[in-house]
């Protein structure tokens, strides 16, 4: 369920470039990859038992 959140901030930051609204786009595109990089430690540590 958590997962839907990246997903939702990407089509945001989408929307808001497609309004020429870039650097707000950039924003939620930077919090998109946030989100999934600390996804992505957390899963990698614990699920796939890779040391990152």
């Amino acid at each position: 369920m958590y997962m839907f959140l990246p997903f939702l901030t990407a089509f945001i930051g989408l929307v808001l470039v497609w309004f020429e609204r870039r650097l707000a786009g950039l924003v939620m595109l930077g919090i998109t990859v946030g989100i999934l990089m600390f996804w992505f430690r957390i899963h990698a540590t614990t699920h796939l038992n890779i040391s990152l």
